[in-house]
């Protein structure tokens, strides 16, 4: 029965997941417009980051995730829209999990500074080629691949990332070398009203 209500509790998240990953779709056009469609309140990132890698639980059990997640600090809140704050998490967590393989290592990294937060996701993937760093963010762009890992999408993911980053005063970056994994890298100022 508990692991019934497990499921449960994790199919509710996976259907909000859902509802707002449709809202996502829908507010793309209205980001790429620069139009401020975002509700900002305050968010508690660190709570945030964390009923987000609960509901994910199945989605890491079902790809053999090992997981590592470290907090430093504390005073997580900033003012943020939670809808696509959660999207840019998932979004790159999804990302480290599709690129990493048959064993995927997954280091979530949460740390508060006094007046910013750095959010850092690292993977175990083949990494990205220097040569495309600069472009991994721009619209629709895919890392060709001749890997048979290939994954499916529309190359909207990092575009996104940026956007709403970018709307919160912030800003992403990744460390890569190729064959020695990726890291995202999201530092959002504490006060970005």
């Amino acid at each position: 029965a508990i692991k019934r209500k497990e499921y449960l509790d994790i199919s509710k998240h996976e259907l909000n997941r859902l509802t707002i990953l449709v809202d996502k779709v829908l507010k793309m056009s209205t980001l790429e417009n620069g139009a401020d469609e975002m509700v900002k309140t305050e968010v508690d990132v660190k709570s945030l980051t964390e009923d987000m890698l609960s509901s994910m639980k199945l989605h890491f059990e079902k790809n053999h995730v090992h997981l590592d997640y470290n907090v430093e600090g504390e005073d997580f809140i900033i003012s943020g829209d939670k809808v696509h704050l959660t999207n840019v998490l998932y979004n790159l967590i999804d990302n480290a999990i599709k690129y990493s393989g048959d064993n995927p290592m997954i280091k979530v990294d949460l740390s508060s500074q006094s007046n910013q937060l750095d959010f850092s996701i690292t993977d175990n993937g083949p990494g990205i080629p220097k040569e495309y760093h600069s472009k991994v963010f721009d619209r629709f762009f895919r890392i060709p691949s001749d890997d048979k890992h290939n994954v499916k999408g529309h190359g909207l993911g990092l575009h996104y990332v940026k956007a709403v980053v970018s709307n919160h005063q912030g800003s992403v970056r990744l460390k890569s070398e190729k064959g020695e994994g990726t890291t995202f890298i999201i530092t959002i100022p504490k006060k970005n009203d």
